[in-house]
């Protein structure tokens, strides 16, 4: 069957990945310049957003309608992302604009992933990505990261059945990868897929609605300035080069387009200073918060934690402008 081409592009690999010893799990850093605390983020879905959970579906009548099906034994509903998969989603930002290692790569990809890109396998010896998000190795190395995402909860909005394109695996050749993922003998970089206009087919997906709102809290530990600052960049906030992710399934075809916001940030206070529990959180918020976010972006690009030439290549596929972008018709 003919097919059209899938909208994506290539983000560039860095020179090497910046390994280092993580700060570990077994206290808190007290040092200057060394944060703990949680992020209270709002996602607003700009185009429907599908994260397959198997309790609902969608179904042919024998009067050729289209029905959605439920889980009887669910009562009570309550619609969210995973953390998971945001977590997934946000992490694959990070390992492109940071001198990060590849960490997920599939056994055709494999052959012509740059030999410095290999995924991390020592814990003491971590990327930038790996020491915010986790590794798993062989020998008991693993590590568990830090930064946590929790569920993203629905607050408003509803499920919607949407028509989309038949898509097909991407590289499905088993001769290995195609040459437009080649540059000479390895792939060219990371692949992210265009934002766009919504393609129609014959696919029906249940999704959550454009417009759907979503509150989630992201909880960190022992994160540097920097650190801080390469997390909120890969969540779209640098000042200067905004960008919405892309989440969930359906990328090809324009779904899973979404806004992020963060509305408030709370570091712990000094745990040292009064009982168990320390001081008072500092809450930052509004103006406060935005130039905390710009000393942490500047802070994170002066340690050379934030590739910005990456970043660059990474805002011309997810840039809010490419929404208008019309997505490919036919078969993917």
């Amino acid at each position: 069957m003919p097919y059209s081409e899938k909208p994506y592009e290539f983000v560039s690999f860095p020179p090497e990945p910046n390994r280092d010893e993580p700060v570990g799990h077994h206290r808190f850093a007290l040092t200057a310049g060394k944060h703990t605390g949680m992020m209270e983020i709002t996602l607003t879905a700009r185009r429907p957003v599908q994260v397959a959970s198997g309790l609902m579906d969608v179904v042919k009548l024998k009067s050729g309608e289209t029905a959605v099906a439920l889980m009887t034994k669910i009562r009570r509903r309550v619609y969210v992302i995973p953390g998971s998969s945001l977590k997934g989603a946000v992490r694959s930002v990070v390992e492109a604009i940071s001198p990060s290692c590849v960490r997920v790569v599939g056994w055709r990809t494999r052959p012509f992933l740059p030999k410095r890109m290999n995924p991390c396998s020592r814990m003491k010896n971590l990327c930038p990505a790996c020491r915010l998000f986790g590794m798993s190795g062989g020998r008991r190395e693993n590590y568990a990261g830090q930064v946590h995402f929790e569920d993203a909860v629905m607050v408003e909005g509803r499920p919607v059945v949407v028509c989309t394109p038949l898509l097909w695996a991407p590289a499905r050749s088993r001769r290995g990868l195609p040459p437009r993922y080649l540059k000479g003998k390895e792939v060219k970089g990371r692949k992210f897929y265009y934002h766009g206009t919504m393609a129609k087919g014959p696919d029906a997906r249940v999704a959550a609605g454009a417009g759907s709102t979503f509150k989630v809290r992201i909880r960190f530990e022992n994160l540097s300035d920097a650190e801080m600052g390469l997390l909120l960049a890969a969540l779209g906030q640098h000042p200067d080069k905004p960008f919405l992710l892309k989440v969930g399934a359906g990328k090809p075809v324009g779904m899973g387009s979404v806004e992020v916001k963060v509305e408030r940030i709370a570091l712990s206070g000094d745990l040292r200073s009064s009982g168990r529990m320390g001081k008072a959180a500092e809450h930052l918020e509004g103006d406060a918060l935005q130039e905390k976010v710009q000393e942490w972006v500047q802070k994170a690009e002066e340690e050379e934690l934030l590739d910005s030439g990456a970043l660059d290549e990474l805002r011309r596929i997810l840039r809010e402008e490419n929404l208008d972008r019309p997505s490919p018709e036919g078969a993917y």
